[in-house]
């Protein structure tokens, strides 16, 4: 179609004056043509060879530019002066050169095989000029360089040339091209090989259309071929950058998911160490205060060797109260009491993800409390348990509550990371719960964040996911209004 584009201009000659020769003039106007297409194809493959840094692309357009630099001055010439009219469409002994810059183009070693750093445009526009140069050298010593098979000395030329552009044939299928782009392009040189051969056989003494048509097929092959490359540059790089995207996203997924198994590691190991610190010195005498302690490192010991398990823990019924005691314990260690009424309740759902869930808020209220009282209560609403865990401290700043829940949302004076709220969320949406802060009372103040999972003693089965997990929670009792007790082995510790 493109070829059939360039030939236009005889269908249009044609319905002209008379008088003017249309097969010329139309002949010259379909050399400038394609002559313009080969520059174009040639910024096509200048900007592919940089995407692709592509050597073989960037050769292509040197040797694209080098070809219609020196042919279109000598097109104008021939315009000019009917005379030289057969150098845009016959051979001449300076096609010679011509033919073997280009093979040069294409066969010359370059170490590191990388397009070189200076334009392929530019370096065509170069040798162009060089061949060029040659050309009009060759035009003044003999006005009528056209070659003839009649005449020996041109039959050798002619044989030169034409091993020529088998050569370049051969260094565009044996280079790293895609093979339908070497064999587009290997048939285009041979189509505007083949029509100067046609008309230096013949003698031409005007552009024979067989010639001219075998000229705008080489440039219109040329030209949709660079396109098809540039197009496929294009779709390889989309696909490279989504995997790289993607492969990103792992990553990031792997270093977060990292950063908070170690955010809750540290939280676990604090208190087992204060726990070990307690029991290996002598202000805990035997009694229930060591005994909980005890019972607390070897709890949390054991869940922290647990969080390197590749097997995921099961849903079970778990009774709240064995969760809640070895965190209070430990908190009591790290001189955080935590005032706690056990209610007997028991839930569905994971140990340790309940645990680490239940670690980040008692963690968050030690850090931000700013040594206010801390409580935890439970109760039963319907076939659902609620956990509260309650701080009288200064609360959540307004303009973070919208995205409390969000990775690495954290105060303006925090000094956290902004990733234990956010992981506690996560793993209570995947126990079929929910994690949520409720609005302090204008009088009361402070922080309160709710727990919800269901109650392994009512009828319902769980749900793998809550349905509304923003909905505003029945009314309960503030923490201060509710009968709060100590359990024996944690009072012995604030006497």
């Amino acid at each position: 179609m493109l070829a059939g584009l360039m030939l236009h201009p005889y269908a249009v000659l044609l319905m002209e004056d008379p008088s003017i020769d249309p097969m010329t003039t139309a002949g010259h106007i379909c050399m400038v043509l394609a002559d313009l297409v080969l520059l174009g194809s040639a910024l096509v493959l200048s900007f592919d060879a940089r995407l692709r840094r592509s050597l073989i692309r960037a050769r292509m357009a040197t040797a694209a530019t080098l070809v219609a630099v020196q042919d279109l001055p000598l097109l104008v010439i021939s315009v000019a002066d009917p005379t030289h009219g057969g150098h845009s469409y016959r051979l001449t002994t300076g096609h010679v050169a011509t033919v073997l810059v280009v093979l040069l183009v294409f066969t010359v070693r370059i170490r590191d095989q990388h397009p070189p750093r200076f334009s392929p445009l530019l370096g065509g526009l170069l040798l162009g000029g060089v061949v060029l140069a040659v050309r009009l050298s060759l035009l003044v010593l003999d006005p009528s360089p056209f070659l003839s098979v009649k005449r020996g000395a041109d039959l050798a030329v002619l044989a030169v040339v034409t091993l020529g552009m088998v050569l370049i044939a051969l260094a565009l299928l044996r280079s790293s091209l895609p093979r339908w782009a070497a064999v587009r392009v290997s048939c285009g040189i041979f189509a505007v090989f083949g029509a100067r051969v046609w008309s230096t056989l013949f003698e031409a003494t005007e552009p024979p259309l067989p010639a001219m048509v075998g000229v705008v097929l080489c440039s219109a092959l040329l030209a949709t071929t660079v396109v098809g490359l540039l197009l496929a540059t294009l779709h390889d790089t989309a696909v490279r950058e989504t995997r790289l995207l993607l492969r990103a996203a792992q990553a990031e997924a792997t270093v977060q998911h990292d950063r908070e198994v170690v955010h809750e590691m540290r939280a676990a190991t604090a208190g087992i160490v204060a726990g070990v610190h307690l029991l290996t010195g002598d202000t805990v005498p035997p009694g229930p205060r060591r005994l909980a302690l005890t019972h607390m490192v070897d709890v949390e010991a054991a869940r922290l060797g647990r969080s390197f398990a590749d097997s995921a823990e099961e849903l079970d019924a778990l009774g709240v109260d064995d969760l809640i005691g070895p965190l209070v314990v430990a908190q009591d260690a790290l001189g955080h009491p935590v005032a706690w009424q056990p209610g007997g309740h028991r839930v569905v759902g994971r140990h340790d993800a309940l645990t680490e869930v239940l670690n980040v808020l008692l963690t968050n209220a030690h850090h931000h409390a700013r040594g206010h009282a801390t409580a935890v209560t439970s109760r039963a609403v319907g076939d659902v348990v609620e956990l509260r865990v309650s701080d009288r401290g200064p609360g959540i700043e307004p303009g973070l509550q919208d995205r409390l829940f969000q990775w690495g949302a954290r105060g303006s004076t925090s000094t956290g990371q902004g990733i234990g709220l956010q992981r506690a969320h996560r793993l209570m949406l995947e126990l079929g719960g929910s994690l949520r802060h409720e609005p302090p009372d204008a009088d009361s103040g402070g922080t309160t964040f709710v727990v919800t999972l269901h109650n392994a003693d009512a009828d319902a089965e769980p749900t793998l996911f809550s349905p509304d997990v923003t909905a505003p929670p029945p009314p309960v009792p503030a923490p201060a209004a509710a009968p709060v007790t100590v359990p024996a082995a944690v009072a012995g510790s604030r006497r």
